[in-house]
């Protein structure tokens, strides 16, 4: 029984190895040996429906193949397709080979002619972009190489080289008037920058060097009148002369400018001092002379003796109207000791006075022995009539212990020893005998600074400040200078600020002269402006009016033309306040206050409104400049 297992089992692996060994030799296409393979197979094998398909499919492909016969490809040359072919091609290349052949013969002329003047035009375009650099050789060279490539450009390079040629002589005309600037020559550089300008009106910078050289012109003959007026003693004319120098130019010979002004205002001020007889009125003005001397040469032992002595006398003077007899001695008694010739003697009976009010006070309290030194003091003073110190010294004798009596002999006054002339601050007080519009060329202000509120002046570049005062005659002789400002050249017209009935806004007008009807002719200036205008000035020139606007949202100042054209708005703020415009006496700037440092503060530009700069910089307010005209 073991051993029919055994052998089933041998049948069925060997049924399996011919059915795999069939199917490979069916997918090689080895029929035969497939259905020698299949029909090997067991019969119960066989019978199985997947082996039964795989021998019929066998044998019908063995039967398939036993009919089919298989015959050697024979290979055929398509020589009437190749002759066709061949045929168009040989076609073509013929049609091409005369294509070209007349292209070179009337297309390639076209073509160059094309290239010619592509190149032509190029070298015109660089011909001119030389030009335009002054290249005038590259320029000419490259015209006539556009004329070498193309005959028919004989014109229009004829025009350019005349165009060169034109340029080269107008060039060399302007270098020619350089070279003369340099060399010093203004008036034939000044002719040869004007010919420039008659040819062409924009080349380069030559109207910038006519204004240069008008200006050098002009500073020259206004350094020739002052060293004129200095050299013959004129110092009022060549200070004049020497300020407008430095308003124009302050470094065209800064040293032998400041010399020559130290010397006049110091020669002015002691013309002052000297006079016979004294002229004690003007003792202010040759005092602001000595300010003005000292703020060229601060440590000037003369200058400062000079200005020490005229602060001296008028501090006795103010203090001599005001009573105050101690300070009348204190600054007078120190002044006589040094230069007791002062004014002629013209301070000795203000002296003599005071010393005899203070006896008097003494007297009153009974202090006879402090009565009769004041009473001595005025008895020794070299003035005419001692009548009175001379009474009381007698009658106070009487009450004096008895000692043996003092001469009333005048004896000299012991000089004290060089010291510095400290005088109390109340004497200090500016006392302005000089009238304000003695500061031609200078800028007024006020200032609220705690020890010295008041009136200020300086010059026009911020420098030499000095404090004036805050007197009530101070605020008038100003006000009287500014009603000026608003007045025309010829004083014939007014430019002011009110209302019409079809504006509620004040705004800027000129009123003219009475006509032959009695009418007054006026203008607005402001024309086109809805916001408030205000503070109006007129140009020493006569030709422009500034003003302040509150066209935006700041009050700004604005420029225009009498005529009220070319407005323009000189400083355009978010939110700060420019206003009280000046004029410079040659119309060349504005000086106004601003508070866009969050201070008042004095500031200046050109009147074209460039070049806007600080002049004063302090903590406190300084506002309301008035350029002196």
């Amino acid at each position: 029984m073991a051993s029919q297992t055994i052998t089933g089992e041998a049948e069925v692996n060997r049924d399996d190895a011919l059915y795999l060994e069939g199917l490979a030799h069916l997918q090689a296409g080895e029929f035969a040996e497939a259905i020698r393979c299949f029909e090997a197979l067991s019969p119960e094998t066989v019978a199985a429906p997947t082996v039964r398909r795989a021998l019929d499919e066998a044998r019908f492909k063995a039967r398939l193949d036993a009919k089919t016969t298989v015959r050697a490809k024979r290979w055929l040359f398509p020589w009437r397709l190749v002759l066709v072919r061949g045929g168009i091609v040989l076609i073509l290349v013929i049609f091409a080979i005369v294509a070209v052949n007349l292209l070179s013969r009337q297309a390639a002329p076209m073509w160059a002619a094309a290239q010619a003047e592509r190149q032509a035009a190029d070298l015109m375009k660089r011909g001119d972009a030389f030009l335009e650099a002054n290249k005038f050789d590259e320029a000419e060279a490259a015209y006539r190489r556009a004329l070498s490539i193309r005959a028919d450009y004989a014109q229009q390079v004829e025009v350019a080289l005349k165009q060169v040629e034109a340029a080269r002589e107008l060039a060399a005309l302007y270098n020619a008037g350089v070279a003369l600037q340099q060399a010093g020559d203004l008036a034939a550089a000044q002719q040869k920058f004007t010919e420039v300008m008659l040819r062409r009106s924009d080349y380069r910078d030559a109207s910038a060097r006519i204004v240069e050289i008008r200006r050098q012109i002009e500073l020259e003959a206004l350094w020739q009148r002052a060293e004129a007026a200095y050299g013959a003693g004129r110092c009022t004319e060549a200070i004049q002369g020497y300020e407008d120098v430095r308003a124009l130019n302050a470094a065209y010979k800064k040293e032998l400018l400041s010399r020559h002004l130290f010397d006049c205002y110091l020669r002015l001020g002691q013309e002052i001092v000297r006079r016979d007889p004294p002229a004690s009125e003007l003792v202010g003005q040759a005092l602001n002379y000595f300010v003005q001397a000292l703020a060229l040469q601060p440590r000037n032992p003369e200058a400062v003796a000079a200005q020490q002595a005229a602060a001296a006398f008028l501090a006795g003077q103010a203090a001599f109207e005001a009573g105050r007899w101690e300070e009348v001695v204190s600054a007078l008694a120190v002044l006589h000791a040094r230069q007791p010739g002062y004014l002629k003697g013209a301070y000795l009976p203000l002296l003599y006075e005071a010393h005899i009010h203070i006896g008097d006070n003494y007297l009153k309290a009974e202090d006879y022995a402090m009565a009769w030194a004041q009473y001595n003091k005025a008895a020794t003073l070299p003035v005419a009539d001692k009548v009175v110190a001379q009474a009381r010294l007698m009658a106070i004798e009487q009450k004096l212990t008895p000692t043996p009596t003092p001469t009333v002999t005048p004896t000299p006054t012991p000089v004290p020893t060089a010291t510095p002339l400290v005088l109390p601050k109340a004497l200090l007080s500016p006392t302005p005998v000089a009238p304000l519009s003695s500061y031609r060329n200078q800028i007024l202000f006020w200032s609220d600074k705690e020890d010295e509120p008041g009136l200020w002046v300086m010059n026009p570049d911020g420098t030499n400040r000095r404090y004036l005062g805050n007197r009530g005659q101070l605020r008038k002789e100003y006000e009287d200078l500014l009603k000026k400002e608003a007045l025309s050249p010829d004083g014939r017209y007014r430019v002011y600020t009110t209302k019409d009935k079809w504006d509620t806004n004040p705004q800027v007008y000129i009123q003219g002269p009475v006509n032959e009807w009695g009418q007054a002719p006026t203008w607005r200036v402001s024309e086109g402006l809805a916001g408030t205008s205000y503070d109006p000035v007129w140009s020493p020139d006569g030709s422009r009016i500034a003003f302040v606007s509150q066209e935006g949202r700041s009050d700004d100042i604005w420029v225009a033309n009498v005529d009220g054209t070319n407005l323009r708005n000189c400083t355009p703020n978010d939110w700060e306040w420019d206003k009280h415009p000046t004029w410079s006496p040659d119309s060349r700037r504005i000086v106004f206050w601003s508070n866009r440092t969050g201070v008042k503060q004095i500031y200046i530009m050109d009147a074209d409104c460039r070049n806007q700069r600080r002049l004063t910089d302090t903590q406190w307010d300084e506002y309301d400049p008035l350029w002196v005209k």
